[in-house]
């Protein structure tokens, strides 16, 4: 709840009021008293009224579709009932204007209403970022009959709309793809196989005998070594560090981080799965959960759950993610190819990670 005063009209009340004290002091008769308890009256009676208006307000909002897609418009609808004694005199809405555009409503738009109406307001829709968060209406606000004081209330029944993210292919410029259309997997920057490959260098010490060359090294009058190859690795892992935000406190800033990360996360499960390559995404859903990426229909699986299924269930959870990032970083999980991608990077950090 907020209140909001105006201070110009809560002096003149003031003033009216100590002039009222006055007057019946001075003259009593019913007239003067009279017109004193009306003053003095007005700002409780006011809140009783704002009270039960509030409290038989009922909002109900919906969307045409139960998932949305970023960018995309869509049919809103809100219901506006007024289901007590009294009416409701120039109700003001208040919009999620940050996050999402309603073409026809206005924010601030006044609505009165009579004893027992009810009023229905559509507009189209375009939510602005992925994730799951409230939209439409966010409060609406009374005032008293002079303006005095607006009292700010927040609705009972929020609405909160599943937004899906785009698929793009952001993940292109950090993801070296190039070794995915032979289906081999990502070639590891660290470890090589155990046998020599066909590329050569001069013999260094250390180098072991089976890697020299005898019939180049003969031709060349000095030692010529075998360099092995790149490992191949043999599993590629997405791991989605999300933060821990309580729902409370998702601001806009929170909107803005958590649908680039969950754009980004899709588009790197999108080039796996596309070109048939496997990928193991491990996520927070409540639990650390994890899903196989290999095809179309089980990106599709991945896909459709992603924009509502990525939080905490409690503060365990969120440490065993923490821990498991700690060891990929350390490479505890030896050949594997993790890529680890964060929500909230730390100040010079990249929002990606490649480990192995």
């Amino acid at each position: 709840m907020k209140v909001t005063v105006n201070k110009l009209k809560f002096i003149i009340y003031v003033i009216v009021l100590i002039g009222s004290f006055v007057f019946a002091s001075f003259y009593g008769g019913p007239v003067s008293f009279a017109w004193l308890y009306v003053v003095l009256l007005l700002i409780p009676i006011s809140i009783i009224y704002i009270f039960i208006n509030n409290s038989f307000l009922r909002i109900y909002q919906e969307i045409e579709v139960h998932r949305l897609t970023k960018g995309e418009e869509h049919k809103y609808r809100v219901s506006i009932d007024n289901e007590g004694f009294l009416p409701v005199h120039r109700m003001k809405l208040f919009l999620y204007e940050d996050r999402c555009e309603l073409y026809e409503l206005r924010n601030g738009e006044e609505l009165s209403l009579d004893i027992h109406e009810k009023k229905e307001l559509s507009s189209g829709i375009n939510c602005r970022y992925s994730g799951t968060y409230n939209v439409g209406i966010e409060n609406v606000a009374f005032a008293d009959p002079f303006g005095i004081y607006t009292v700010t209330l927040d609705i009972p029944y929020s609405f909160r709309a599943i937004v899906s993210p785009r698929i793009t292919d952001m993940a292109d410029r950090v993801l070296d793809i190039e070794n995915l259309f032979n289906n081999t997997g990502l070639k590891s920057p660290r470890l090589s196989e155990n046998t020599p490959g066909s590329d050569f260098r001069p013999y260094q010490r250390g180098d072991s005998l089976s890697s020299i060359n005898w019939k180049l090294s003969a031709r060349l009058s000095e030692l010529i070594s075998r360099i092995p190859d790149k490992m191949e690795k043999r599993t590629v892992t997405l791991l989605l560090q999300a933060v821990n935000v309580p729902e409370r406190d998702q601001d806009i800033e929170f909107l803005k981080k958590r649908d680039f990360f969950l754009e980004f996360a899709v588009s790197a499960a999108w080039h796996f799965g596309e070109q048939g390559v496997p990928v193991r995404i491990v996520y927070p859903s409540g639990k650390i959960s994890e899903s196989l990426v290999d095809s179309y229909e089980s990106f599709l699986e991945f896909y459709s759950v992603v924009a509502d299924s990525i939080f905490y269930s409690s503060d365990e959870e969120f440490k065993k993610l923490q821990s498991m990032v700690f060891d990929v970083r350390n490479s505890v999980y030896g050949q594997d190819t993790w890529i680890v991608i964060r929500e909230d990077p730390e100040p010079g950090e990249d929002y990606y990670l490649i480990c192995g």
